[in-house]
């Protein structure tokens, strides 16, 4: 890594600055803390942390520092989203950023050890993304929690006439018109979609409870069950003669 040669860039913090900030706060370490398990010098780290441009890690120093951390180098640098590779993989594969494995993890953990709050949110969170292909809930809710929209500031859009909705990453997805689109209630939109995969959620429930039944009716308690039944139906049915 070494020392560049280039002046240093004031407006530009370094990812390796933010990203090591950050994981102190979360660890309730301090730098110097961080200096002394690592074995790197005081002045270093709080170069690094400084988002000094003149001096960038070394090896050996930005590698203890990372492992003192729990992480890897690669998540200092950028290069990885998720602190630990295993993590970077299941990233990868499923898109779902670190905190949110994490509290899956969490969950899935809770659930093992007999936690039924953690058990209903991991079923939850099963049944949701089971059900995603068969409604817009996802969505409605993209819109109501996190969709961004503006109102154009060039062409010959201007004014309240129509807005524009922004994609996840930012970029301009389509053109709506304000009052049939931004006005709307878009928590209408999410009662709606949850409704339909209620409706969907007991259909489901009703099969399993009648698999449930016709499997327990083969049972020695349900074949009694059943020829306690049919005697009494015989002795009604001989009354009422």
């Amino acid at each position: 890594m070494g020392k560049r040669n280039q002046p240093p860039d004031i407006f530009s913090t370094p990812i390796w600055a933010t990203r090591i900030t950050n994981l102190l706060e979360e660890r309730g370490m301090t730098q110097l803390e961080l200096a002394k398990q690592s074995g790197t010098s005081p002045a270093s780290i709080s170069d690094w942390v400084g988002g000094s441009s003149q001096r960038e890690p070394k090896v050996k120093g930005f590698k203890a520092v990372a492992d003192v951390l729990g992480v890897s180098t690669d998540y200092l640098l950028g290069a990885n989203e998720c602190t630990t590779p295993t993590t970077e993989k299941i990233h990868k594969i499923t898109g779902l950023s670190e905190k949110a494995i994490r509290n899956l993890r969490k969950l899935q953990r809770g659930a093992k050890n007999s936690d039924s709050s953690a058990a209903k949110k991991l079923a939850a969170c099963n049944f949701l993304l089971e059900s995603m292909d068969s409604t817009d809930l996802f969505e409605s809710l993209y819109s109501y929690l996190l969709g961004e929209f503006y109102f154009s500031s060039h062409g010959t859009d201007l004014g309240a006439n129509f807005i524009y909705a922004k994609t996840p990453v930012g970029e301009e997805k389509e053109k709506l018109a304000f009052a049939e689109s931004y006005s709307h209630v878009y928590l209408s939109k999410v009662l709606q979609a949850l409704a339909f995969i209620k409706r969907k959620a007991d259909k489901v429930k009703e099969r399993k409870e009648k698999k449930m039944y016709e499997e327990w009716l083969k049972s020695d308690e349900g074949k009694a069950f059943e020829l306690e039944n049919l005697k009494l139906q015989i002795a009604y049915e001989d009354e009422e003669e």
